[in-house]
């Protein structure tokens, strides 16, 4: 898989933020729609998300709140 660089990716924490959700709904969704990469750093894992990735999540987040 070819990873994007890093000018094109957001991590979790600023996804939640333009999203509008929480971190861990950020990690519910990216586990349950296969979005993002994850990237081990010391002891945490972080989760990256392509501009793509974050509309999908915004997309699938609206639905469910209807």
């Amino acid at each position: 898989m070819h990873k994007p660089g890093p000018k094109s990716v957001v991590d979790e924490r600023r996804a939640a933020v333009l999203v509008g959700l929480t971190l861990p709904e950020v990690r519910w969704y990216s586990r349950v729609l296969g979005l993002g990469y994850r990237i081990e750093i010391g002891d945490a894992t972080r989760i990256f998300f392509t501009y793509e990735e974050v509309k999908k999540l915004s997309t699938a987040s609206a639905a469910s709140a209807k």
